[in-house]
């Protein structure tokens, strides 16, 4: 019986975007699985998801069999572990890593931000990550998640595009979530009275220019909610202080951001680089107006559901901002392009691309 493994040690990671795609992914392969949706290449085969021992389990799969053994740091238990469990198996990770000794597995590698924004990470991380990159996009299969990063990771990396997949990156399963309304009177939030952003306070999120912008706008009716938090063991980050017109909440909850999107005036996404830019997808699930920065991997995601801005001209994004907060019409044409842009993004049409990449090994 042939077996394939499903490189779990984003199980044991904080959830990013990352950490989602791995998840949404092994679910909705689990779901074919189970329906017997497969190529026929592939039915009869024993799937696994690899973790570390003693890593918590919270994902409901019927058909996948959790796996775990081993133990260590997880790059260790990558290139050890995982290395011995998963020879002779096809192995496939979604979290840009993977053991470089096994010579029957795909990778999907989500952009190249660590060289074209290294200032936003610590150096061992830079190194660590741009060697595991250089050895993986030649032993190695490679996915990534959209038309942009294929051709970065080609130029970064110096491979051709052709032997790169796009696996797009999906918000249905954001679009089902119940909102946490409660969030809104505990913040002290009207409707159609603050601008959100989400992100961590890294450089390339560019997070102080839409700060700035907002400062400059003087709306006494908008507040500023920016949600999220450092990671500082990777990025390079400040903390920031709350005051009556801008609210750093911290972490929360995806119900409780559900929620803000639903009434916040407009969605700010002014990122300088990005593989693909989900966040603004998720907000447009909630009917959320977005302002997003005019990069390539946002445009290919967002298409023409956003109202775009250049991130390096603050006068751009203020007047976005004035627009939106005072141009009714234009709040509604927007959700309405919302609705018809994210229906291009499925977690199913993914895994379908997952098993057309297994296919190929």
């Amino acid at each position: 019986m042939q077996s394939i493994v499903i490189n779990g040690r984003f199980l044991g990671q904080p959830l990013s975007g990352v950490q989602r795609f791995a998840r949404e992914l092994t679910l909705a392969l689990d779901r074919k699985i189970s329906s017997g949706a497969l190529p026929a290449s592939l039915k009869g085969a024993r799937w696994r998801l690899a973790v570390p021992r003693n890593t918590p389990i919270d994902l409901r799969l019927s058909a996948i069999e959790i796996d775990s053994f081993g133990s260590g740091p997880g790059h260790v238990w990558e290139q050890t572990s995982l290395l011995s469990h998963s020879r002779g198996s096809r192995l496939i990770g979604f979290g840009g890593s993977g053991p470089l000794l096994h010579r029957r597995q795909a990778v999907v590698i989500h952009d190249v931000t660590i060289f074209r924004h290294p200032q936003s990470f610590r150096r061992s991380y830079r190194l660590l990550h741009g060697a595991l990159g250089t050895v993986l996009t030649r032993t190695a299969k490679i996915g990534t998640v959209s038309e942009f990063s294929r051709r970065e990771l080609a130029s970064v990396f110096r491979v051709p595009t052709a032997g790169i997949d796009v696996v797009y990156n999906a918000v249905d399963h954001y679009a089902a979530i119940e909102p946490d309304e409660a969030v809104i009177e505990r913040l002290g939030l009207k409707t159609n009275g603050f601008f959100l952003l989400v992100g961590t306070m890294k450089p390339n999120k560019n997070l102080d220019f839409a700060i700035r912008a907002f400062e400059t706008l003087k709306d006494d009716d908008q507040k500023l909610v920016v949600v999220g938090g450092s990671a500082p063991t990777v990025f390079k980050s400040d903390d920031q202080q709350s005051n009556d017109k801008l609210l750093f909440p911290g972490r929360l909850s995806d119900a409780e951001i559900a929620a803000l999107e639903r009434h916040a005036t407009a969605f700010v996404f002014p990122s300088l680089y990005e593989g693909f830019g989900i966040p603004p997808l998720e907000a447009m699930t909630q009917g959320c107006p977005v302002l997003a920065a005019d990069i390539p991997a946002v445009r290919e995601a967002s298409g023409d559901a956003a109202l775009y801005f250049d991130p390096f001209r603050q006068d751009e994004l203020v007047s976005a901002m004035r627009r939106i907060a005072t141009d009714d019409a234009l709040r509604q044409d927007l959700r309405r392009r919302d609705h018809e842009n994210v229906t291009r993004f499925s977690w199913d049409g993914s895994a379908d691309r997952v098993l057309s990449i297994l296919e190929d090994l």
